[in-house]
């Protein structure tokens, strides 16, 4: 009798999901629909993301090194696009709170929500923990916002398929982009908001595509013994938590990246299967927006969940000045020509200067479409075809070439993950990829409509670049269906 129990035993653990062990364990039993089925013997595949997790540690904290002179011994309260002023304040107890005296107007101007507050956060919680360095802040940054990054290369290593061939293909796309410098700019650098976003975008895109679907366990027979309700999957409600902390974070690091957070949570919603899951996850998400409105009104008086400079990068990326100065030449910004935007002119507030320009940037658009237009084709070529970098610095000889190599590679994997996934919406053979390329294409729109509307320059787009890797490994790890 007790033989035959522990035989029965021994039976449901090795038909059971849920008595495996491990990160890597959902992918051992049985693919999810849409995936190849796996490596028979999985050992190796943990070995595969240490070995990534350590490679692009590695290179990133290395690269620190390269870092302009000029910038390293800069005190963080000069980071420039408000950064540093918006720090200092922050670290002061104002909030997010400072003034300028020209630059605005006529008169001196005070901003209160003119930067969403990501990038202060993380530059005044390294401040407080490693003092004004910049070379340790970085190091502290690019390790805290990696970690995010490597956790959507473990969703990717869970579901690598069998072949050798596409698990080599894989890895490459997942540690390729580091090769890159206009990646490597955004995970060693502080001054601007993609400094911040490229890891969360990254990490919401893999949950999305790699993550479990849905927070119960997957053959878990839906009740558990004595009537109770489905298993928790653990490792899916961390996954769900990561994806929440991921979307906000996004959200506040850029407001012009708050359609690429939404597409990412509707995404993500549409795989959860119960009504609690989604309406959780849909609180957790908004808490975002919904905290920073009510912080805009507490220090400006208004209600919004963007900033107070949109309407200024709305003006400034459609109207003569933009039409005469873009793309801007080498060691040049379209920032160089604020003061003849707001000459002449005088603003009560910040939003009284955000609501002007708004207003302007709209009537352009309204009465100059052909101009409006040539614009468009200018912005869409600098962001996604043009091999030259264009921002505030230059490069020349081997940083030169090697800048360009890495355009040429992120051009073709984002040009072959687009047509890749366009065709998956219309193949029949391809239909179990039709959710997360529609996912895909949505967060590619997204992301290039706000600077399409207003303005752009390389590192605008290159948010994308671990996004289409990730996106890469998907069509790799697809299944096939013969019909």
């Amino acid at each position: 009798m007790v033989t035959q129990v522990k035989q029965e035993t021994a039976a449901r653990r090795k038909s059971s999901p849920s008595a495996e062990k491990g990160v890597f364990s959902r992918s051992q039993s049985s693919p999810e629909p849409g995936f190849r089925p796996p490596a028979r013997h999985f050992g190796s595949l943990p070995g595969i993301f240490l070995g990534i997790f350590v490679f692009t540690m590695a290179i990133s904290v290395a690269s620190v090194r390269l870092l302009d002179a000029s910038v390293v011994h800069q005190s963080l309260f000069d980071l420039v696009n408000f950064t540093g002023p918006a720090t200092r304040s922050l670290l002061s107890g104002n909030g997010l709170s400072f003034c300028y005296a020209t630059g605005f107007g006529d008169a001196p101007l005070c901003f209160h929500a003119a930067r969403m507050p990501m990038a202060s956060w993380t530059v005044a919680a390294g401040m407080l923990l490693f003092g004004d360095s910049f070379v340790r802040v970085s190091l502290f940054k690019i390790v805290l916002l990696l970690l995010p990054l490597e956790f959507a290369v473990l969703l990717v290593c869970r579901r690598m398929p069998a072949s050798r061939l596409r698990r080599t293909a894989c890895v490459l796309l997942l540690v390729v982009p580091f090769g890159m410098t206009i990646f490597i700019a955004n995970v060693v650098n502080l001054q601007v908001e993609e400094d911040y976003a490229y890891s969360l975008i990254a990490c919401a895109f893999g949950i999305v595509l790699f993550g479990p679907l849905g927070f119960p366990k997957a053959g878990g027979g839906g009740s558990k013994p004595g009537g109770g309700g489905a298993d928790t999957d653990y490792f899916a409600l961390f996954a769900g938590v990561v994806f929440v902390l991921a979307a906000d974070g996004l959200y506040l690091s850029k407001s012009s990246l708050s359609l690429a957070a939404g597409v990412l949570a509707a995404a993500f919603l549409v795989q959860q299967r119960g009504l609690g899951a989604r309406l959780a996850v849909l609180g957790l998400v908004l808490a975002a927006p919904v905290g920073w409105a009510m912080y805009v009104h507490h220090a400006s008086g208004r209600y919004d969940i963007g900033t107070s400079l949109d309407g200024f990068n709305l003006h400034k990326g459609n109207g003569p000045i933009f039409m005469a100065h873009y793309p801007p030449p080498p060691l040049s910004s379209l920032d160089d020509y604020d003061d003849e935007l707001n000459r002449g002119l005088s603003f009560g507030n910040e939003w009284s200067l955000n609501d002007y320009h708004m207003r302007a940037g709209v009537e352009y658009i309204r009465t100059h479409p052909r101009e409006t237009l040539i614009g468009e084709w200018r912005k869409f070529k600098l962001l996604y075809l043009s091999l030259t970098k264009y921002g505030s610095s230059d490069s020349h000889g081997l940083k030169l070439l090697v800048e360009k190599e890495g355009l040429v590679l992120f051009r073709s994997i984002f040009w072959a993950t687009v047509s890749a996934s366009v065709l998956a919406l219309f193949s029949r053979r391809l239909r179990g990829l039709r959710g997360a390329a529609t996912a895909y294409l949505a967060l590619v729109a997204a992301c290039a409509l706000p600077y399409l509307i207003g303005f752009g320059y390389t590192r605008h787009a290159s948010i994308l670049i671990y996004p289409a890797s990730l996106m890469g490994c998907r069509l790799l790890c697809a299944e096939g269906t013969r019909k």
